[in-house]
């Protein structure tokens, strides 16, 4: 079979199209980031991310990556300089035509794939070389080269002086991938077989004249079909930007809509194909390249993040992929595990007869919060899913036995059943613990709670938000009356839970903690000045204060605050987390912007918390590149500045997603207090006004802290849409940098070009301006 295969292919009795043989196809790229450059090619045989090492330090491998979204496939291989010496300059160069990629699909063994070229500006000898799933490749990069079993080695397939072939069997029996390469011009391969056929060969290539670059040409393809014996197959269409976004204002009737709307067709159409590789009609995937595959969690933020702009067909292929993964108990998936890689999860839980079955994780107790949220809003506050409700949900579940009505029915049970006991006594041990010892919302490091149990995402935000859900659905007739306590359950979460979560601090404690951060961090003491990180920057607003340093809207600052009523001489921030025994863990934090975006009885507490995070860092949250989502700055628990440090995955980091929920959910309560203006696309339900709404003084330091949260938002552009990126200090210009979290993290968890929440921006206009930030920054 190998054999032919090789023969087939080289005599070229193959087909190979371009993406503009398909309504949802995409061909585009580079997209530059953390030293990588990425390109997306899409079609209706297959759908792939390429990921190449954008320039190559003295020694350091050259990588490449091919990714596929069909069965979470993947093949990468690290390309070594050869003929380098202690002083030689030299650097390897892979570069890509993008012209030349094309999809690949074999007359034979039902092979579909990727195919390109690159140009090697050296001669070079192949690395580690990996076939299999995208996890597999994440696994052993994300390690720093030590997690990878033998079971995913691959062996060598047909060679010559200008092809090699190498082949992995998958763990199915049944799956062939394949990834090959030919020197077409200026290149000759040397391929020495491992004694060992299991181990890896020898394999260099020479170009003949060193002048000149050598020309490879690279076939990465797979069988795969995603069927197994208890799972038919579901195939993965694409959706286009035309069919994943409203396209016209049919629906709340501003402007700012309009707007939007237009620059994401127009001005936005290249970012809408970034959104538009990772919708499906089936499911949405979180990010590329290292994570094509569904998680839930990300999925429902996005949506709701999208709601004023995402289309009817768009929200239903969300919700009925959340609903499709239900478990009986209703809780909700965190992540599917398909193609290989979820055969090898099958065998590590002594379950190989599963093959290929997906395996579903149901460990991160946030996710089972999100869904009821974004489907009431989308229901009974959303033209696309007005009407809707009847025959969405009496959908039948293609994964599932039961509709969707009977699926969402056990999400809400568990919902009410979790939240019954803090409901009914309000005390800490009755809040909702995390089910994993360390991990249990969004900041799934094992340090990013800061080894709470307790999230305050959770216990303030998404536990009362999926009660209020409950009471809006029932109150619509969509759910039975039976529910109607949820109403009672949330204001009781509502009121009670938030202060559990208060940190109070003197101002002279304040001072203090800032000074020995500042030193321990290696920053500078002209950070705690003015605007910090951002004074004299070209994204700062100087045609006002807009409270930069303003004492009233400072941690540790007047002592009134900026509504200027405060009975005591401390300031408040909410911990990221309490631990077992009740004790915060006193990290500032950006999941303030959870109770902005889903609440609409938020205390004046909070909303002064709000203000005084978003001043510049380290006193807040603010660098010049974006915000930050954790700041240990007032812990007194010192430990914790190196736990939350600009190495962490969620430490003293920018993700782009949190920026743009604190900046929806603070646009959405400045909506509640009736100031809405060009830039709210929100739709706000009518209703009581939160009381602080009356407090002049409080509104005037809102706007100006939304003012603030903008300029820094600004400084991110270049990685806007992304998954993360490090804060770099100069302590030259006393200014952050973008840094790639990946290569100066000892753990290498480098970020994603590609990311799924990451695109909420494209359902935002900045207030500044009154521009749709799918236009860009001025």
């Amino acid at each position: 079979m190998l054999t032919s295969f090789i023969l087939t292919a080289l005599a070229g009795a193959l087909t190979l199209c371009r993406a503009q043989n398909s309504s949802a196809g995409l061909d585009f790229g580079p997209i530059d980031f953390a030293s990588y450059n990425n390109y997306v090619y899409r079609d209706n045989i297959t759908a792939c991310q390429i990921v190449i090492s954008d320039s190559s330090s003295p020694y350091a491998p050259a990588r490449f990556v091919t990714a596929f979204p069909n069965g979470n496939t993947g093949a990468a291989v690290y390309f070594i300089p050869r003929n380098t010496t202690a002083n030689s300059n030299s650097t390897l160069g892979v570069t890509l035509d993008p012209t030349s990629v094309k999809s690949y699909l074999a007359s034979i063994d039902n092979q579909t794939g990727i195919q390109g070229d690159v140009s090697v500006s050296g001669d070079l000898e192949f690395g580690v070389t990996l076939i299999g799933g995208v996890r597999t490749v994440r696994d052993y990069v994300e390690s720093g080269g030590t997690v990878f079993h033998t079971i995913f080695n691959y062996t060598l397939g047909y060679h010559d002086n200008s092809t090699v072939v190498l082949v992995r069997h998958w763990i199915n029996g049944t799956t062939v991938q394949y990834f090959s390469w030919q020197a077409t011009s200026n290149g000759v391969f040397n391929v020495t077989p491992n004694a060992n056929v299991t181990l890896p060969p020898n394999i260099t290539l020479t170009r003949p004249d060193q002048a000149t670059n050598a020309t490879l040409r690279f076939t990465s393809s797979y069988n795969f079909t995603t069927t197994t014996p208890s799972t038919p197959s579901v195939p993965l269409e694409g959706l286009g930007k035309e069919s994943l976004f409203l396209t016209s204002n049919t629906t709340n009737g501003t402007s700012a809509l309009s707007d939007v709307l237009a620059a994401i067709q127009n001005n936005g159409s290249a970012i809408a194909d970034q959104t538009a590789f990772l919708a499906y009609s089936t499911k949405f995937l979180a990010g590329g390249w290292r994570f094509l595959t569904y998680f839930g969690r990300d999925t429902m933020l996005a949506l709701r993040l999208l709601l004023p702009v995402i289309s009817q067909t768009s929200a239903e292929a969300i919700l009925g992929a959340v609903l499709e993964r239900t478990n009986d108990t209703g809780t909700l998936c965190h992540e599917e595990t398909i193609g290989d890689y979820a055969s090898f999860v099958n065998m590590g839980n002594n379950q190989s007869e599963l093959g290929n079955t997906p395996f579903y994780s149901y460990v991160m107790l946030d996710t089972d919060f999100l869904l009821l949220p974004v489907l009431a809003d989308y229901f009974t506050a959303y033209p696309q899913g007005t009407n809707r409700s009847t025959d969405f949900l009496a959908t039948q579940s293609t994964l599932k036995n039961g509709t969707f009505r009977e699926l969402l029915l056990k999400n809400v049970d568990h919902v009410m059943n979790l939240s019954i006991a803090f409901a009914n006594d309000p005390k800490k041990e009755n809040l909702v613990p995390i089910r994993d010892p360390t991990v249990g919302d969004w900041r799934d490091s094992n340090t990013g709670l800061g080894y709470g149990i307790y999230p305050f995402d959770v216990e303030c935000a998404l536990i009362p938000s999926a009660l209020r859900a409950i009471a809006t659905l029932t109150e619509a007739g969509i759910l039975p009356s039976n529910y109607s306590n949820a109403s009672t359950y949330a204001s009781v979460w509502e009121t009670n839970a938030s202060p559990f979560f208060q940190v109070s601090i003197s101002a002279s404690a304040a001072q203090s903690s800032l000074t020995n951060y500042v030193q321990a961090a290696n920053l500078s003491e002209s950070l705690l000045y003015g605007a910090g990180s951002l004074n004299n920057t070209q994204t700062v607003s100087t045609n006002g204060s807009y409270g930069w340093s303003d004492a009233g809207q400072i941690i540790g600052g007047d002592s009134s605050g900026s509504s200027g009523n405060s009975s005591n001489s401390n300031s408040t921030f909410y911990a990221l987390s309490l631990k077992a025994d009740g004790s915060p863990v006193e990290v500032l934090h950006s999941d303030l912007g959870f109770v902005l975006l889903y609440a609409n009885n938020v205390s004046q507490s909070i909303m002064q918390a709000v203000i005084e995070a978003l001043q510049p860092y380290p006193r807040g949250l603010l660098t010049n590149v974006g915000m930050i989502v954790a700041n240990a700055a007032y812990d007194t628990n010192t430990t914790n500045i190196e736990t939350f440090n600009n190495l962490q995955y969620h430490g003293t980091v920018s993700w782009s997603w949190q920026q743009g929920l604190m900046a929806a959910g603070l646009s959405r309560q400045l909506g509640l207090c009736g100031l809405s203006n060009t830039a709210q696309l929100e739709t706000v339900v009518p209703g009581d006004k939160p009381a602080w709404c009356n407090d002049t003084t409080l509104l005037t330091s809102l706007t100006q802290a939304q003012i603030r949260l903008w300029d820094s938002i600004a400084g991110s552009a270049p990685a806007l849409y992304t998954e993360v990126l490090s804060p770099v200090f100069s302590t030259a210009n006393g200014t952050f940098s973008i840094g790639d979290l990946g290569a100066i993290s000892p753990t290498g968890t480098e970020g994603d070009a590609i990311q799924l929440w990451s695109y909420g921006f494209l359902a935002q206009v900045d207030p500044r301006t009154g521009k749709p930030v799918a236009q860009g920054f001025p």
